[in-house]
């Protein structure tokens, strides 16, 4: 059973493009609510929405907290966002490139967070001017300009070693690697959502076109979450079965550990058969 919750507009119509979406891919159980209270409804059930299993997909921080209200009473796959950017980049970034990268997470969310690291201090300079003369022209300047004066920077390190090590502790959402080799790099990185490598694999393909799933780890838990993929709808069952000749093998060191730990019935439920064996 799959389940989608999306909200409707004022005039209480859905997006025609969202519904054309889930009749492609065979949704037709869908609802017309979001924000927290989507979350509370699926989790726990309505009158009219009977309850879910697992909860996955993006949301303002609202969703976010909702969703980590209610885990334990169903799964849900990360908590995601406020949407981040971290560039790697050398001498050979192109600085309107970048500057248009930045500002493509920049207008998200006046808490979407977007980061360059180089090791090119003229680079550096160049992107800065870009950014400031492409936001001017940009329908959501205020957006994206209250998003960069509170967490964008613009970091110059000493070299490209410091700079992986850095976006390594960083453990971005989004991580453009923008140097003359990008995939010599990707070895060297341990954490990230999604990694885009060389200039025409601008994150935004990721968010429309290319396929992998952009349901993203963000705020550094790309150290231990992973993107959102078809293992997340799965569940792993472990299954025992030991013969009588293994069990009887095994069974002293069984009640030796039991008992170690003080719980005698677990250590009897061994001896008992053991008896038999």
């Amino acid at each position: 059973r799959i389940v989608m919750a999306a909200p409707a507009s004022r005039d209480g119509r859905m997006n025609p493009y969202v519904l054309a979406t889930a009749r492609k891919i065979g949704i037709t159980e869908i609802y017309k609510m979001g924000g927290a209270q989507a979350v509370a409804a699926l989790a726990f059930g309505t009158e009219t929405i009977p309850k879910v299993e697992k909860i996955t997909g993006p949301g303002n921080i609202f969703v976010t907290l909702a969703k980590k209200a209610v885990y334990g009473h169903v799964d849900i796959d990360m908590l995601a966002g406020p949407s981040e950017i971290l560039i790697v980049a050398d001498k050979t970034g192109n600085p309107k490139y970048l500057a248009a990268d930045l500002l493509s997470q920049a207008e998200h969310d006046p808490l979407a967070c977007a980061i360059l690291i180089t090791d090119d201090e003229s680079l550096a300079r160049a992107v800065a001017k870009e950014v400031d003369e492409q936001l001017e022209a940009l329908p959501r300047k205020e957006i994206a300009e209250t998003s960069l004066a509170q967490t964008g920077k613009i970091i110059l390190a000493k070299d490209m070693d410091t700079v992986v090590q850095m976006a390594n502790l960083s453990a971005p959402e989004h991580m453009e690697i923008m140097t003359e080799n990008a995939f010599s790099l990707v070895p060297r990185i341990r954490n990230a959502g999604a990694i885009f490598l060389g200039a025409y694999s601008p994150e935004p393909l990721g968010d429309y076109y290319a396929g992998p799933n952009h349901i993203l780890p963000t705020g550094g838990t790309a150290r231990f979450y992973s993107v959102l993929n078809v293992e997340t709808f799965m569940k792993k069952t472990s299954l025992i079965s030991y013969t009588r000749e293994a069990l009887k093998e095994a069974a002293d060191d069984i009640i030796a550990m039991a008992e170690a730990e003080g719980l005698t019935a677990h250590a009897n439920a061994i001896r008992v058969r053991k008896g038999e064996l």
